[in-house]
């Protein structure tokens, strides 16, 4: 095998991978490359990069996937390899054969194991071939509904619907009963073309209540391949993960072992080197099936490297030199635990629409791995997809790591765009979570009704009030600088609640409030730079965020949110008497929820549309938004257009109810 030694790498990527296999090259030594569209120009990657180059105006097609700009880039600035990170061109077969062609090294597997395990239809022939275990399933493309509807009553629902060259949740549906096959197939079609240009799918049986965990491989170019163990990826979204953890609580050691042999046989089936991953959904009674093969570098890798110590960034360059693994499966050692929570920028609050705009503020911990591929004034583009940093713990044994990263992730402050930060808390705090008695459905059962991110808990609504009134005293002292002059009784109105509270003391070293004769010492600091309320009340510590605005105090701690209004008690008795506002809205339009872009509108002028049937489909970081008639209908007017790239709370259609 000829040894080549990489001097120059370009990353093919940007955000927070991208920032990530920079760190690993400069350690080696390696310089890097780093390439941009016009919308990252002020990209934090870049600034790790000992070189950039500009790719196009293009977000998407003329830039990141534009295969034969970027195989030129390289040959201009003479680079030696390439690594794709995840998503883009990380898995493309002929982007992985055009760069072989050009004597440039693709740090990742061989071609055709990226071709046969990208293709799902392909990848379980050969899983079962291998003697791995496999769904049960149609294993062939779906031409029409027709062939659909009868496979899926062949196979009993529920049926999950996929796309043939699907990864990340996209282009995957799950239809509980045939009349929902008929639409869903479509918009996985839809959704699959728009992220693969491809739109094949295929049809197995869903496994209902499923965990999904997976094992991390790694191979050289000399047939020797190695399990690192298992993560537990089983808290997703939309079938996107958004907290992972290694090793998973849930496997014993029989299973575990096994899992790890059908992946590594698996991977051998293919003449499998670098790093990969091998997905399996997994049954309440530890039966486990194969699901995908991702031959590429995974968003939740950092989790194995934090128990086993290795860099998977550095072993995938050293097997794209030509290089021998240095260590064989008993020789990798677990320690601890991790835990990553993907921080994205969506609104749980309005059903995770994704939170676009500029970051006004971005603070984020010290203490802890972070991730991040944003900086304070980037633009979070809709283009790309809403994660903003992974933050990963690692603890002794799995509670260390979840009291660790809930410490992190309290200490984080992003303001100009919305995220999924106390939604994330609020799932790491819950004790199905600390039982590990989860599955991928857990987020839609537990959260059935949506997140609203209400409490009704007494003890943490007086500890969110006290955080307000505090800093509201606070401000006050700073503004009068007479701590005689600060009203003494004080009414916190958010919601349906009201608490009263009394100033008994307040002087440089002590704050003492009361409410219905329970005293409070308070001791309060703000982080200068971080803006977090580090909060002492009484005998215990709290991390809160509180955010001013013109009236109200916006508060946001262990998941849960409240906005007070915060009134002196004679203030109170004027606000009481306000009239209320009755008006009602004259015109009914269908609003952008997010900004976006227009994918299709399948209504037309004139048109009287039931409740339910859907009206326009968005585009929006990736994913696709089907926004649907909430009552009976006639469609007035059509104000946007097919492919029309639209902004938060626009108007797309005008509409009239019908009674």
């Amino acid at each position: 095998m000829k040894k080549k030694k990489i001097k120059k790498i370009l990353i093919a990527n940007r955000g927070e991978i991208s920032i990530r296999i920079a760190k690993t090259c400069h350690k080696l030594k390696i310089k890097t490359v780093g390439v941009y569209s016009k919308q990252d120009e002020s990209s934090l990657h870049l600034d790790s990069m000992d070189e950039k180059y500009f790719l196009s105006d293009d977000p998407l097609q003329g830039s990141y996937l534009d295969k034969d700009r970027i195989v030129k880039i390289c040959k201009q600035l003479e680079v030696d390899a390439v690594h794709p990170g995840y998503g883009f061109l990380s898995e493309n077969y002929s982007f992985s054969k055009l760069l072989e062609k050009n004597n440039i090294i693709f740090i990742g597997p061989p071609a055709n194991a990226v071709r046969e395990m990208g293709d799902k239809i392909s990848s379980k022939k050969i899983a079962l071939r291998a003697k791995v275990n496999c769904i049960p399933g149609l294993n062939k493309e779906i031409k029409d509904f027709k062939q659909a509807l009868k496979a899926s009553k062949e196979i009993g629902f529920p049926v999950m619907i996929k796309a043939s060259a699907g990864g990340g949740g996209k282009g995957m549906r799950i239809a509980h009963k045939k009349d929902e096959l008929k639409e869903l197939i479509k918009a996985a079609k839809s959704e699959a073309k728009n992220a693969f240009g491809d739109d094949r799918i295929f049809i197995e049986k869903y496994i209902e209540n499923p965990r999904h965990i997976e094992i991390q491989v790694l191979g050289d170019k000399f047939g020797n391949i190695i399990s690192l163990g298992e993560r537990e990826c089983s808290i997703q979204r939309r079938h996107q993960k958004i907290i992972e953890e290694a090793p998973s609580a849930f496997l014993d050691e029989k299973t575990r072992k096994s899992m790890g042999e059908q992946a590594v046989r698996l991977a051998k089936a293919v003449n499998y080197y670098s790093a990969g991953t091998v997905e399996f959904v997994v049954d309440k009674n530890k039966n486990f099936y194969f699901l995908e093969m991702n031959t590429r570098l995974q968003v939740e890798h950092p989790v194995t490297e934090e128990i086993t110590g290795i860099d998977l960034v550095k072993e995938m360059i050293n097997i794209a030199e030509g290089k021998r693994l240095s260590f064989s499966e008993d020789e990798v050692k677990t320690k601890g635990w991790a835990i990553e929570a993907r921080l994205c920028s969506e609104d749980p609050i309005k059903n995770f629409l994704p939170s676009a705009g500029k970051i006004k503020k971005l603070s984020l911990p010290e203490n802890i791995r972070t991730d991040s591929g944003y900086k304070e004034g980037n633009i979070v583009s809709i283009y790309y997809d809403s994660l903003l940093a992974k933050i990963v713990s690692k603890g002794k044994n799995r509670n260390e790591a979840i009291q660790k990263i809930i410490q992190a992730l309290e200490q984080i402050n992003i303001q100009g765009i919305q995220t999924n930060q106390d939604f994330l808390i609020n799932i790491l705090q819950t004790q199905e979570f600390y039982e590990s008695k989860i599955d991928t459905n857990f987020i839609s059962n537990y959260y059935g009704q949506g997140f609203s991110g209400i409490t009704n808990d007494v003890n943490t609504l007086e500890i969110m009030a006290i955080a307000a009134l505090s800093n509201n005293l606070k401000y006050l002292k700073d503004v009068n600088n007479d701590l005689n002059k600060i009203s003494k009784n004080w009414i916190l109105v958010f919601g349906k609640n009201k608490f009263k509270f009394s100033l008994k003391k307040y002087d440089l070293l002590d704050l003492v409030l009361e409410k219905k004769g329970e005293k409070y010492h308070v001791d309060l600091f703000i982080d200068p730079f971080s803006q977090i309320n580090q909060i002492k009340i009484n005998d215990s510590f709290y991390n809160i965020r509180v955010t001013k605005n013109v009236n109200t105090y916006q508060v946001f701690f262990r998941g849960y949110f409240i906005e007070v209004n915060v009134f002196r008690e004679l203030e109170y008795k004027s606000f009481k008497n306000l009239p209320k506002n009755n008006l009602k809205s004259v015109d009914n339009y269908l609003i952008s929820p997010m900004p976006g872009k227009v994918v299709d509108i399948l209504i037309k002028k004139g048109e009287i549309v039931n409740q339910g049937k859907t009206l326009i489909i968005l585009d929006a970081m990736k994913m696709e938004n089907i926004l649907k008639a909430e009552n009976k209908v006639k469609v007035i007017e059509v104000l946007v257009t097919k492919g029309e790239a639209v902004a938060s709370e626009q108007n797309l259609i005008k509409l009239q109810m019908i009674n």
